[in-house]
């Protein structure tokens, strides 16, 4: 029988660690702009639009704000090191290092939406790309020490929490504009055409203004008559000598 009372505590002791990098901004009020942002995103996000997957659309958004959060990061690494807080070190090092991650892995998401690739369906949902800003923030703000004891305690939960969100999705009653979303026919809530509509192209229809479209020609269904006989009729004609 397997003894798990040596594991237990190490995985007691890794969860106390994970928690303590969620409630980390609240000993920097500084981060508050940034983190609280965050949270609000994925909370209307997850449950308001990605409760049953997300979309190429809502992907990009989420990349984009990896871009501006991975910016912003950058920009905080730099002005600390500018202002002497932080030196070109190893920990300089890692800090761009995470930033330069958090802005390759946005633009990435933007490209793939972009090129409809079904990847950005599974890295690019909103719960993935929050628990990671979250998680790292503390870190680039120096309110939380990067160490690899860290970045496995991060990277060891995340299943845990990408569980624990998929539960609550399908425990909590889908919202009502979610499915109003998802079969709306905005051709006939708005009057903007019809769907069943044939193309300008056909013989029978309604254009884009609404006029019933007159069929075409005889002549432009039919093979053309032969050159000589076409223009016929427009031969110049003989003037008659006049008897005197």
């Amino acid at each position: 029988m397997v003894d798990f009372s040596g594991i237990l505590p190490v995985i007691g002791s890794a969860f106390v660690d994970w928690l303590q990098l969620f409630v980390a901004p609240l000993k920097n009020l500084d981060m508050l702009w940034i983190i609280v942002p965050i949270w609000g995103v994925w909370l209307f996000s997850e449950f308001y639009q990605e409760k049953k997957g997300t979309s190429f659309g809502n992907a990009i958004s989420n990349g984009a704000t990896m871009l501006f959060v991975g910016v912003d990061w950058a920009r905080h690494v730099i002005s600390s090191l500018s202002a002497g807080n932080l030196i070109v070190g190893l920990k300089f090092i890692t800090l761009v290092a995470v930033s330069a991650a958090v802005l390759i892995y946005g633009l990435a998401i933007i490209i793939l939406g972009i090129k409809a690739n079904k990847l950005v369906r599974i890295i690019g949902r909103v719960r993935e790309t929050t628990y990671f800003m979250v998680m790292f923030s503390p870190i680039i703000y120096g309110v939380e020490e990067f160490s690899i004891r860290n970045a496995t305690v991060i990277l060891a939960f995340f299943p845990a929490f990408y569980i624990l969100v998929e539960i609550l999705d399908r425990l909590l009653p889908t919202p009502k504009i979610f499915e109003e979303d998802e079969g709306a026919n905005f051709d006939k809530e708005f009057g903007i055409g019809s769907a069943n509509s044939p193309p300008l192209s056909s013989d029978f229809g309604s254009d884009v203004f609404g006029r019933q479209q007159q069929p075409q020609q005889q002549w432009q269904q039919g093979a053309y008559p032969p050159y000589p006989n076409q223009f016929q009729q427009f031969k110049p004609q003989q003037q008659q000598k006049r008897k005197l």
